[in-house]
């Protein structure tokens, strides 16, 4: 649905990351017919190409399938390209760009790749969002697992299951987490109920477990 200025502008970019990095441009167009396939628009794509070539060069990875994996995550997160979203330590970036980042951080210091990540994410990224955690919990949660040889899409259902669990708080759950003493959920600073980050849940669940006999 792009207008002839539009596809003039994607070109023009597809033939400068052609010459400016390791990619060809057919590659570079291919990485931008998947992001248009996902629904993202002329300046989304555009904003979030770089991120994406630079994660796919840090990786290894195919660049088509490195947009494939990474618009398709963005989506079960909830997250929109070219908006502005918080990282880890409260400050405002965007959110192609900061998905991309915690990507890579994970693939190059966890037992994992972009691609396995990818599977993971499609079995537990839409859990993970609609509970509300960020990109930032979904990657530390996939990275421990990996460490621990839990990878791909076997990581994304037990993550999956997790979620779903603790969420719902079944009897089993519910005893168990009564008994470490740790919550889903905090009070915020307007006085509401939200949810905790997946990341505080996790430091928590360690510090419950390390008094359990």
């Amino acid at each position: 649905g792009s207008s002839k200025d539009e596809m003039a502008k994607l070109a023009a970019q597809a033939r400068e990351l052609g010459s400016t990095t390791k990619f060809k441009v057919t590659e570079a167009g291919e990485a931008m017919t998947y992001l248009g396939m996902a629904g993202w628009k002329t300046e989304q794509i555009l904003g979030g190409m770089p991120g994406l070539l630079n994660l796919a060069a840090a990786s290894g990875t195919d660049l088509a399938l490195t947009a494939d994996i990474v618009s398709d995550g963005m989506t079960a997160l909830g997250l929109t390209a070219g908006t502005k979203i918080p990282n880890a330590f409260g400050k405002m970036v965007d959110s192609t760009t900061h998905f991309a980042d915690v990507m890579a951080a994970a693939s190059s210091n966890a037992n994992t790749n972009v691609q396995m990540m990818g599977e993971t994410f499609k079995y537990a990224a839409s859990t993970a969002g609609a509970l509300g955690y960020s990109i930032d919990d979904l990657g530390l949660a996939t990275g421990l697992m990996a460490n621990a040889g839990v990878k791909g899409s076997q990581a994304g259902t037990a993550l999956r299951a997790i979620f779903t669990r603790m969420a719902t708080e079944t009897d089993s759950a519910s005893q168990a987490m009564h008994m470490l003493g740790i919550s889903m959920t905090e009070v915020g600073a307007d006085g509401k109920e939200k949810m905790k980050s997946f990341t505080k849940v996790i430091q928590e669940m360690r510090s419950a477990f390390k008094q359990v006999d």
